[in-house]
């Protein structure tokens, strides 16, 4: 039984900390990603012309949308290089996005009166060893290739260069903040000699719970050569792995579950050969074997319900603690604690699936180890 009860909080813990994991990554890229995005169906650009604002703003539910330009380019700092992507961006992606409450260090600004500005991820900020400090200015340099220009004939000069100031670093989780450094658009269009050409229009919405039923408007009315990713598809492998991981844990804890029904067989095993005279009574009032077998089915099947149910109540305390005291950290982390999140679907499932899977594994043996000894216990009593 406690076996049971063990395996059953295990599966409760487990997998509530992977719906955590899935919240928070969903929370996270929720800070970057919009939830939609329209996007070339080949290459990496657009005309900018191609689709209107107010084209996009018509269809109901759609909070405002972001012009941008995304490019990788090659990063200089001293002596230091790196390799990121430049995400130009407009004023209505810093007016609709949160990406400015994920700032680890200085302050999100793109440019004023008199200059653009850089926000670099922490990941790019620790490869170009940059300081930030708020007395001097951290100026690095952004070249990108120049179209049509061979590196190996032009050399240096098959790059745009261009020099920034960084105003700040932003941390959203470590793919982002290795990859991208985020510029007001105007600068990467010059950069990337982009005048008129964009890489995506960034979609933000008043709920997005509807975003799938927002996607289908925006389809009907969107020019051939383009498409629309909501938010899961651009990160789909993301998801997918960890909902992989998550089903793979489940599993090989179910696994272990059939393993477990072995000592609870142990179990009915040593109380069958205890109860042989107890057997031959029940026999002599007129019980049958189908009888006898339905007595020590049943104990069977309430010993794996019993089980579950305390391993119920253990799994949602352990969650509810982790998720009130925070008993495990996660040190250089963007939360403080392992993230944990119970889902009623996930309880109902685990409870259904430890009760029935336990009840029959351990139904079929009950029947064959109470044919061997019940039988001769009604035959002969030692």
């Amino acid at each position: 039984m406690l076996v049971v009860a063990f395996i059953t909080a295990a599966m409760i813990c487990v997998l509530s900390a992977f719906n955590g994991i899935d919240e928070l990554v969903k929370d996270l890229f929720a800070n970057f990603d919009t939830p939609l995005t329209i996007i070339p169906s080949e290459g990496k650009s657009f005309p900018d012309s191609l689709m209107t604002d107010q084209a996009i703003l018509s269809i109901g539910g759609v909070k405002g949308v972001s012009r941008v330009i995304e490019e990788d380019a090659w990063l200089t700092y001293k002596d230091h290089n790196a390799v990121s992507t430049v995400k130009g961006v407009d004023q209505n992606y810093l007016a609709l996005s949160p990406i400015d409450t994920m700032v680890y260090d200085g302050q999100f600004l793109l440019e004023d009166e008199s200059f653009f500005y850089a926000v670099v991820g922490l990941g790019v900020r620790s490869e170009l060893y940059m300081p930030l400090y708020d007395y001097a200015p951290t100026v690095m340099n952004i070249n990108a290739p120049i179209r049509g220009r061979k590196l190996s004939r032009y050399k240096e000069n098959a790059f745009n260069r261009e020099a920034i100031n960084v105003s700040g670093i932003f941390s959203v989780n470590a793919e982002l903040d290795a990859k991208y450094v985020i510029v007001p658009l105007a600068f990467a269009r010059k950069l990337f000699e982009m005048e008129n050409d964009i890489s995506s229009i960034e979609i933000f919405l008043d709920d997005e719970k509807n975003a799938d039923e927002i996607k289908q408007k925006l389809q009907s009315i969107l020019p051939a050569g383009l498409r629309i990713e909501t938010r899961y598809e651009k990160n789909a492998l993301v998801y997918k792995t960890n909902a992989s991981e998550k089903w793979a844990t489940f599993l090989i804890l179910l696994f272990i579950l059939l393993i477990a029904c072995f000592n609870i067989i142990a179990s009915l095993t040593m109380l069958i050969i205890e109860k042989k005279k107890d057997i031959f009574t029940l026999n002599s009032m007129g019980i049958d074997a189908s009888g006898v077998e339905r007595i020590f089915v049943y104990e069977g099947v309430f010993i794996n319900l019993i089980g579950a149910l305390l391993g119920l109540i253990l799994g949602l305390a352990l969650c509810f603690v982790q998720m009130k005291f925070g008993l495990i950290g996660l040190e250089g982390a963007m939360v403080d604690a392992y993230p944990v999140s119970v889902h009623g679907v996930d309880v109902v499932g685990i409870l259904l699936t430890v009760v029935l899977v336990g009840s029959v594994f351990s139904a079929t043996l009950v029947r064959l180890l109470v044919r061997r000894f019940a039988s001769n216990a009604m035959m002969k009593v030692d």
